[in-house]
C-alpha cells in the first residue's frame, strides 16, 4: 500500500505543527509526487522498554519497490495525540527535548536502489535522570535534508516509537462515555456505531481491548463485537474515542424519487433487520497485567418503521383476503345445502 503526505514547514510559521494523518498511526509507505517510487517502511511503529542510562538498539528496514533510485534522509521529531483521534500531532519548529534528543539514527543521504533493501541502525540512549513513564517520537524519512530557518516541500513517512522508560510506572485509566455515534437513543435500522471515549489517567500509553455485548429487550445476547480491534494506544493523560460496529449487511446509497428512495430504505431496514429495546455493556481491560478494567452500558430503541408499516399493510391485506375467502365459502356451502333442501 502506498501512502504519502507532503509537508511544507517553517521555522517561523505556525505551519511547522502538522497533525500527520498516518493511517491511524499505521505509516507504512512513501509516494514521490511526480515519480513511481515507492518506499515502504516496517515496523510501522516500534514499542520499547528503556532503562535510564542504558542504551537500547533496534532497526527500521527499507524497501525500495520501484525502479529509481532514490536519496533519503532522517529527522526526529516528538509527537502528542491531537483531539480524541488519536492522531500523532508533531512540532516542526520548537526546539527538541526528550525522546527525539535520546535517538541516535543515521542522517543521510540513504540511497536507495531500485528494488533494493536498507536496514537503518536506531540507537536510543535515555539520561540517567528520564522521567519513567511514556515517551513517544517518530523516525522521519525525507526527500531532502532537514535544513532550518527556511521553507521545505518535501514528503515524508516515518516510524513511530512508543517508549516506556521504566521507574515509577503508573498504569490507570476510565471509560468516561459509551454511547451510540451521534448521542440517538432511536434508531430505525443497524448498523450502529458505538463510541466508547477512554481516559488514560496514567503515565504510559495504554491499549484497552474487551467487547460490547448487545442484549435484545429479554436479556438474550444479539451479538457479541470485539472492541479495538485495530489496537489502537491511548496516550497518557488523554482521552481517545473509539468507534465499535455492529451490522448484519451492508447498506446501499438510497437516491431518486421518495417511493424509489423508500423501498432501497426499506431493503436496507430488512437486511439490517433489528427491533425493539437493545443494551450494549462494555467490559475493557488494559495494562501490562489488565489492571486497569472498565464497564459502562448504553440502552436505545431500534424500530425499523419502514419495514413495520409494509408487513402491516401486507397483513391487513392477507386478513382482507382471507375473510372475503371465508365469506364466499360460507355463502357457498348455504348455497348448496338450500338446494339439497
Amino acid at each position: 500500500m502506498a501512502l504519502f503526505r507532503a509537508m511544507r514547514s517553517s521555522r517561523h510559521s505556525h505551519t511547522g505543527r502538522i497533525v500527520a494523518l498516518f493511517a491511524a498511526m499505521l505509516v507504512c509507505a512513501i509516494v514521490f509526487p511526480g515519480k513511481a517510487e515507492a518506499i515502504t517502511l516496517i515496523p510501522p511503529s516500534l514499542e520499547l522498554g528503556l532503562i535510564p542510562g542504558q542504551e537500547s538498539q533496534t532497526s527500521i528496514k527499507l524497501f525500495n519497490e520501484e525502479s529509481t533510485a532514490v536519496e533519503l534522509y532522517t529527522e526526529s521529531r516528538n509527537f502528542t495525540a491531537t483531539g480524541e483521534t488519536g492522531l500523532p500531532l508533531f512540532d516542526f519548529e520548537s526546539e527538541q527535548i526528550g525522546l527525539s534528543t535520546w535517538i541516535t539514527v543515521e542522517e543521510g543521504p540513504i540511497v536507495l536502489q531500485p528494488g533494493g533493501r536498507y536496514e537503518v541502525p536506531v540507537s536510543i540512549l535515555p539520561p540517567a535522570n528520564a522521567d519513567p513513564g511514556g515517551h513517544y517520537a517518530a523516525i522521519f524519512f525525507s526527500t531532502t535534508p532537514p535544513t532550518e530557518g527556511q521553507v521545505r516541500i518535501s514528503s515524508k513517512v516515518g516510524t513511530l516509537i512508543l517508549a516506556t522508560v521504566q521507574g515509577d510506572i503508573s498504569e490507570s485509566g476510565l471509560i468516561q462515555e459509551l454511547a451510540t455515534k451521534g448521542g440517538s437513543k432511536l434508531h430505525t435500522r443497524l448498523p450502529i456505531t458505538f463510541v466508547t471515549r477512554f481516559k488514560n489517567t496514567g503515565n504510559v500509553h495504554l491499549k484497552p481491548a474487551g467487547t460490547i455485548t448487545v442484549k435484545n429487550l429479554f436479556g438474550k445476547t444479539t451479538a457479541t463485537l470485539d472492541f479495538n480491534t485495530g489496537k489502537g494506544a491511548t496516550l497518557p493523560t488523554t482521552t481517545r474515542l473509539y468507534e465499535t460496529l455492529w451490522e448484519h449487511a451492508a447498506v446501499n446509497a438510497t437516491e431518486g424519487s421518495f417511493w424509489t428512495q423508500f423501498w432501497q430504505e426499506y431493503a436496507n431496514e430488512r437486511n439490517n433487520l433489528a427491533f425493539g429495546r437493545y443494551t450494549a455493556e462494555q467490559r475493557l481491560t488494559a495494562g501490562a497485567t489488565n489492571q486497569v478494567q472498565g464497564l459502562a452500558t448504553v440502552s436505545f430503541w431500534v424500530l425499523p418503521w419502514r419495514v413495520v408499516l409494509v408487513w402491516s399493510l401486507v397483513g391487513i391485506i392477507i386478513l382482507f383476503v382471507l375473510i372475503l375467502l371465508i365469506k364466499r365459502y360460507n355463502t357457498w356451502l348455504i348455497r348448496r345445502n338450500q338446494v339439497k333442501g
